[in-house]
């Protein structure tokens, strides 16, 4: 599939990767089949990629959320291949250690075999945090649930972690405090989410928090600016689009990958990348065209 003389806008730019958890193996089987089209980059030159495009393009891998399986199992295997990605944290699950909404809602299914009507996800994402934890609660309560945060794809990595991986050259960015979907937030409690989380990152780590990506891929244009006055210099959607120049440094788009996605499947999302629509994967049954980037098609409120 040739994946680079798909559309011309494949010699603009390149591709931002949105992962999540991935073994060794898997590692190697997604790298493999975006090696084989894209240059990785660091973060760092993901700015001066999309102003001075060269002949092949690019592509910036990203994980979402501070599993400790990224420090346990994804980050040697990156290592080992030389190839750089950005992780982004939800800070208070760092710090905190409690487990994230939808990893306690994966926890009811596998206990029950299905899931209760109210906490189905596409329920739930529409929900502030507090109410969808107030649903969580009442669930694990009454079916006798408990989260297992010693497997590395559901507990978080440490703080310790984290600053590690940053001196090994990996990129630390923040995913808000504990994944809120910030557009179910009342405006003042993103804001200020989207602020705290970044200053937390710089914090911890030691160095500015050059990156901030929206929790489920939802967001708003006064939202997103707001990372970028708090520090970030890039901030990062689930727009599910090629990144070239015509997206801002504060809507820049991710496709995201599943973790058993084969060769041919990876290749046949990223020709789909270069094409006019592909269906955002947050649940809300949008779809995304390249010509218009309205927030109001990435689930604006305001």
């Amino acid at each position: 599939m040739a994946i680079a003389s798909r559309s011309d806008r494949a010699k603009r730019g390149g591709v931002i990767i949105n992962e999540h958890v991935l073994t060794a193996s898997e590692t190697r089987r997604h790298v493999d089949a975006l090696g084989r089209w894209f240059d990785f980059i660091h973060h760092d030159e993901l700015l001066d990629r999309l102003a001075r495009p060269k002949a092949r393009p690019f592509c910036l891998l990203t994980f979402d959320d501070g599993k400790r399986s990224f420090a346990t199992e994804t980050a040697p295997e990156l290592e080992r291949l030389g190839v750089p990605a950005v992780i982004y944290v939800a800070t208070q699950f760092l710090t905190d250690r409690t487990a994230l909404w939808f990893d306690r809602r994966t926890a009811i299914r596998r206990a029950l075999g299905y899931l209760p009507p109210e906490i189905e996800r596409e329920v739930l994402i529409r929900l502030p945090l507090a109410s969808i934890n107030e649903r969580l609660d009442r669930a694990c309560d009454k079916y006798k649930v408990t989260v297992d945060m010693e497997d590395d794809d559901v507990g978080p990595m440490s703080w310790d972690e984290a600053r590690d991986l940053a001196r090994r050259g990996f990129t630390i960015g923040a995913h808000s405090l504990r994944h809120a979907v910030l557009t179910c937030e009342t405006e003042a409690s993103a804001l200020s989410d989207i602020e705290q989380s970044i200053a937390e990152v710089s914090s911890e780590i030691g160095t500015p928090c050059k990156s901030f990506a929206f929790p489920n891929g939802n967001y708003t244009a006064r939202l997103a600016r707001r990372a970028l006055e708090a520090g970030a210099n890039t901030v990062m959607t689930t727009d599910p689009m090629w990144a070239d120049n015509s997206f801002p440094p504060w809507r820049l788009p991710r496709v995201s990958l599943n973790r058993a996605y084969n060769r041919g499947a990876i290749e046949l999302k990223m020709s789909l990348a270069t094409g006019r629509w592909l269906v955002n994967p947050n649940g809300t049954g949008r779809l995304y065209r390249k010509s218009s980037h309205a927030c109001e098609a990435a689930g604006a409120k305001w």
